[in-house]
């Protein structure tokens, strides 16, 4: 008795130790496809986007050729159309290239007495609109094109930043 006993304990721990090998060797196996699969989606992620963008991705592309060119403004401070309110600002531009920040700088006085006729002609009311200070920066980007002589805005000022805004 003692003999059949030994047999049947010894094949016990047998049978555990052969399932618990198959169970590491197939986690081992879905984990190493699976790091696979990880690094095959990660690697060939930029390119399917490219190609799903199509020019739009050529575009952005060529946007990040080179860093936007900031021009910063001094700050100003006019009375409004209303007189009985005023603004303060602080502008920033994005220009399309260097030779634009250069026309800039050489025409500042221009573009100062455009700024303050532009900004005192609204009035606080449009400003306080919620398209207001869109329209607002649309309109110093169409003026200062238009000072500067350039027809296309993507060729001159292409946006308009503003720092800060207060009306008083």
């Amino acid at each position: 008795m003692a003999q059949e006993e030994t047999p049947a304990e010894v094949e016990v721990p047998k049978k555990k130790g052969k399932l618990l090998i198959i169970i590491l060797i197939v986690v081992g196996v879905i984990v190493l496809v699976g790091g696979g699969i990880a690094a095959w989606l990660l690697t060939t992620a930029p390119d399917k986007s490219k190609q799903a963008h199509g020019e739009e991705g050529a575009a952005e592309e060529h946007d990040d050729e080179h860093p936007p060119i900031y021009e910063k403004l001094e700050q100003f401070t006019v009375n409004l159309a209303d007189q009985e309110s005023y603004l303060q600002t602080e502008i920033q531009l994005v220009v399309a290239d260097v030779k634009v920040q250069e026309k800039i700088k050489a025409r500042m006085p221009e573009v100062r007495d455009a700024m303050i006729r532009l900004l005192s002609s609204k009035t606080a009311e449009e400003l306080s609109q919620p398209d207001g200070k869109d329209k607002l920066a649309g309109d110093i980007r169409h003026e200062l094109n238009s000072v500067l002589g350039i027809k296309k805005d993507s060729e001159g000022v292409k946006k308009v930043l503003f720092g800060a805004l207060i009306i008083q």
